[in-house]
């Protein structure tokens, strides 16, 4: 076992509520079912930029609030691809409550958050919101190099008809092989990553979210900040263990 106790920034699953869907707290973690991303280059994985293994775990902090552990708690296999598993997620907003499920998968340096369907309530109704899964890091692109995809999302409470989002993304490595300094402490072999996200639904205006992503090498997410609707969500963890 590994254990380092220091505070440094990351994402991730940890979400907010409201009335029409569930948004990870980064909002380029949000929307569907990954319709596959593409990406521009390949090659080799250049290092393991999230470790996966039972019982690794990340504390984190959002805006200086602490939020409920990520840790790994099981596997599963899909399609024949293992994703290692989070601990179910609960959360509320102002009108709504729910709990999701997160699980990560890597294969040849491509990095993908997997979504189960989550189950919601909101103003005394209950209701679903289908799963997703997109790329959220392709470490072996050089700068600039990039990554794209798309999806949809459906929220359906019992009694109405179906809410979908539909929604694109696209990713590019901005810097790598850097360090950066997070809450006093440096770390080295850093991937600094940019995803947008534009959401849309029918009769409402598009939405765009637009996160910068620090990937530590051997550590995982050390920083996140997200800028969507005018605010901004910084995360930062303040503890991790590895096994």
């Amino acid at each position: 076992m590994k254990k380092i106790n220091f505070l440094f920034v990351v994402i991730t699953a940890i979400f907010t509520l409201n009335s029409c869907n569930i948004e990870p707290i980064d909002s380029s973690l949000s929307s569907e079912v990954d319709n596959g991303g593409n990406s521009s280059g390949g090659g080799t994985s250049s290092g393991d930029y999230w470790p996966a293994a039972i019982n690794n775990e990340w504390h984190l902090e959002r805006n200086g609030t602490a939020l409920p552990v990520m840790k790994m708690v099981s596997t599963e296999v899909v399609s024949g691809k293992t994703y290692y598993k989070f601990a179910p997620q609960s959360g509320t907003g102002s009108t709504s409550s729910g709990t999701v499920t997160i699980s990560l998968n890597k294969d040849s340096g491509i990095y993908k958050l997997k979504t189960d369907d989550i189950t919601i309530s909101a103003g005394g109704l209950n209701g679903t919101q289908t799963g997703y899964e997109h790329v959220v890091l392709n470490d072996n692109l050089a700068v600039g190099g990039s990554w794209n995809g798309s999806y949809s999302q459906t929220t359906t409470y019992t009694g109405f008809p179906g809410i979908t989002i539909n929604t694109t993304y696209s990713g590019v490595v901005l810097e790598k092989n850097v360090s950066a300094i997070v809450d006093g402490e440096t770390y080295a072999d850093v991937i600094k990553v940019k995803i947008t996200q534009i959401a849309s639904m029918v009769g409402s205006p598009s939405t765009t979210a637009v996160t910068e992503y620090w990937y530590a090498k051997n550590v995982g997410i050390i920083k996140s900040i997200t800028v969507s609707g005018g605010t901004t969500y910084a995360s930062i963890l303040v503890d991790y263990t590895l096994y």
